[in-house]
């Protein structure tokens, strides 16, 4: 678990915070290095790290693959061990547990699909789910995120 360099709390900077969660830092680096001035960032390597986390964040920042991710902290979609080679679509079944637990945040799933089809049919299942691909560019990230935010605190104002 790593926190992006803005600390812990979200509150002290009024800044919306989001949750990455990834099997390296690629994603969290990024961001942090890029996007820190408008938001802060958090860091996961597995769903273990994620569930304390989660409730002081605004949404889920989520890679799909986590191949680089030690077999033991793998999981299903029931939030239970899964074997390695789960770790192709691990997104996924961290996504689906979060769910199954009641979890109803905003999520953004990093993912290149061949099918269109899978991306809408997953964004039907787990919704709120946005796919989006791997290389996709920072102002519509930060854009994303901005809508992310809004609508979280509408949610929280009633």
């Amino acid at each position: 678990m790593e926190e992006g360099r803005r600390g812990l709390l979200s509150g002290a900077t009024g800044m919306s915070r989001f949750l990455v969660c990834e099997d390296g830092g690629e994603y969290t680096g990024r961001f942090t290095r890029f996007l820190s001035g408008e938001f802060e960032f958090v860091r996961a390597a597995c769903f273990a790290q994620a569930l304390p986390l989660l409730p002081s964040c605004s949404g889920l920042l989520l890679d799909l693959d986590f191949r680089r991710t030690a077999p033991a902290l793998l999981v299903d979609e029931s939030g239970s061990p899964a074997p390695a080679s789960s770790a192709e679509i691990q997104g996924i079944l961290i996504l689906r547990a979060l769910r199954k637990s009641g979890w109803r945040m905003p999520v953004l799933l990093f993912a290149d699909f061949d099918d269109p089809g899978r991306a809408a049919r997953l964004e039907a299942e787990l919704s709120p789910l946005q796919v989006i691909a791997s290389s996709e560019g920072l102002p519509a990230i930060a854009a994303l995120l901005r809508k992310m935010s809004a609508n979280q605190e509408r949610d929280r104002q009633g």
